[in-house]
């Protein structure tokens, strides 16, 4: 349990490596105890670090799992967060109809007054409100949330808030309450090391956190404090797969000369495990995966490579530069 919350903090940090490194450790351990809560809540984190590196479908896989070994769905989302979590990972990945239609069978309003234990699941309405262009609208949820969280001081819950109320700014076309709300959230994440926080908001974020920057350097802002370093550190955590090397895609894949189609994250996870003395059942245990699905990444990969065996496989990726 410790394992995996020592992995929660290195990832809001954006430590990924040493976050997969201990959440490998803690899954492993977690799966030993008749109490699955800590399991779940493992494999959701790991979700949301294959999310971060582009590896949708790993994320998929990671909070399906965390979804069938949770409390029943019906529990309050501060005992149970995996279904809030799934709902905003799918948003995330693009998919509002099934987020959308989550906060309505959950029975969530924009004009719901705050409450603690449903904050997850109000958060991710904000988001689909954000996502539907009425922003108005997550904008008065959110302030109402802000609100309770600063009075009982869950600083977490106020930078996330903020960060969020910033975004509803800037859809409103309010840009300088916008940059002053992300400055102070970023004010709060700073001291923390956190980064997550913020870049796990995707592009319409990214594209503010760009505006805050120009803004400060010309003097236009009325923020200061922000180390430059941490404001870059913040930039590149918005970048796909900092561990991978070479030129990407705009999907997120990278490109390697010779190749008719780029290997995936997953793919290229597969296939360093490939180079290794380890077999295919313990590379999928590895990988939280089952043997079919890495039959199914290893065919691609031989696909991709034009090879058909995996000593191949390791030897074509070693000349072209992909281990």
């Amino acid at each position: 349990i410790a394992l995996v919350g020592m992995a929660e903090v290195a990832y809001q940090r954006g430590e990924l490596s040493d976050a997969q490194e201990r959440l490998h450790e803690g899954i492993g351990l977690c799966r030993r105890l008749a109490f699955t809560q800590p399991l779940a809540n493992g494999l959701a984190l790991l979700a949301w670090i294959r999310h971060a590196q582009g590896d949708a479908a790993g994320a998929l896989e990671a909070i399906a799992e965390a979804a069938r070994v949770a409390p029943d769905p019906e529990v309050t989302s501060l005992l149970n967060p995996v279904p809030a979590q799934r709902a905003r990972l799918l948003l995330a990945q693009g998919d509002l109809t099934a987020a959308a239609a989550w906060t309505r069978q959950r029975g969530l309003g924009a004009d719901d007054p705050p409450s603690y234990p449903r904050e997850p699941e109000h958060l991710v309405l904000a988001r689909v409100l954000l996502a539907q262009d009425r922003p108005d609208q997550a904008l008065g949820l959110l302030e109402r949330l802000h609100a309770a969280a600063r009075e009982q001081g869950r600083l977490g819950s106020v930078i996330e808030l903020q960060a969020l109320q910033a975004l509803a700014l800037a859809a409103s076309g309010e840009e300088a309450g916008a940059l002053a709300a992300l400055a102070g959230a970023l004010a709060l994440a700073y001291p923390e090391g956190s980064l997550r926080v913020v870049a796990d908001e995707g592009a319409p974020m990214a594209a503010l956190l760009g505006r805050l920057v120009a803004a400060q350097r010309t003097g236009e802002a009325a923020v200061s404090g922000l180390p430059i370093a941490y404001l870059g550190r913040l930039a590149r955590a918005f970048a796909q797969d900092p561990a991978a090397t070479g030129p990407r895609d705009q999907a997120g894949t990278v490109i390697v000369a010779g190749l008719v189609e780029p290997l995936s994250h997953r793919e290229l996870e597969v296939l360093r495990l490939l180079d290794s003395d380890l077999t295919g059942p313990e590379i999928a245990r590895q990988l939280y995966v089952t043997l079919n699905t890495l039959r199914t990444h290893t065919k691609r990969i031989f696909t991709k490579l034009d090879v058909t065996t995996r000593a191949a496989a390791v030897r074509r990726a070693h000349e072209r530069g992909l281990l």
